[in-house]
């Protein structure tokens, strides 16, 4: 699942009245009514501190309720030096061996406690398919990602570097799924790609790909 735009930034809560109405909750979409009309009360009081802290119990109650999702999921140039902080890869056309590196952003997970700390922790599955579906290759649980925080962080970045090696020239899905530890929350995202023959720069080869391969992603970073 992907997070619409409008859930984004400060529009988030009025788009969330909308979501919880619509997944049949409305007994949360007061509780959140109810912290926008104190927070807007304590504004005309001249109380901007304590009507942030209403406005962010609202969005942690809709952020417990949202399923697991993804703000962002796509390839990129190199290493993002952030949350946020990244160079979208302009095409999804890679040469035979080249890294591929994923970036997303997940939203609507859990959080462990240890202490003071706040835990955010997830297990990472992929898939490789054909377009038509058919999986060539896969493995549950290869890679941990995980955040510890004083803080119930929502900006968490996953970054992982795929190299499937001997993988043929043609057209391939990439299929990146993650298991939230801390809730019963599972969502996945999807990149199509095609491999070229390494002397290529940018003419992919016609049809789509059918063979297997045994492709080894390297190790995740965060």
């Amino acid at each position: 699942m992907f997070l619409p735009r409008c859930l984004r930034g400060a529009a988030f809560l009025a788009c969330a009245f909308a979501v919880l109405e619509m997944t049949g909750v409305p007994a949360l979409a007061g509780e959140l009514v109810d912290h926008a009309t104190t927070a807007e009360k304590l504004l005309g009081e001249d109380k901007p501190v304590q009507a942030l802290a209403e406005m962010e119990a609202a969005f942690n109650a809709a952020w417990d309720l949202a399923p697991l999702g993804f703000s962002e999921a796509l390839f990129v140039a190199a290493r993002p030096a952030g949350f946020g902080i990244y160079d979208a890869r302009p095409s999804n056309i890679f040469k035979e061996g080249e890294d591929m590196l994923v970036y997303a952003e997940p939203f609507g997970f859990g959080y462990g406690r240890d202490g003071e700390l706040f835990l955010i922790d997830f297990k990472a599955d992929f898939e490789l398919r054909t377009p038509t579906g058919q999986v060539l290759h896969q493995q549950d649980g290869f890679a941990d990602l995980k955040m510890r925080s004083r803080r119930r962080n929502k900006e968490f970045q996953v970054f992982i570097t795929y190299n499937f090696s001997g993988l043929k020239q043609g057209d391939y899905v990439l299929v990146t799924r993650l298991h939230d530890l801390h809730s019963d929350k599972v969502a996945s995202f999807d990149l199509p790609f095609t491999i070229v023959p390494g002397d290529s720069s940018s003419t992919p080869p016609a049809g789509n790909a059918t063979t297997g391969a045994t492709p080894a992603p390297a190790a995740p970073a965060q």
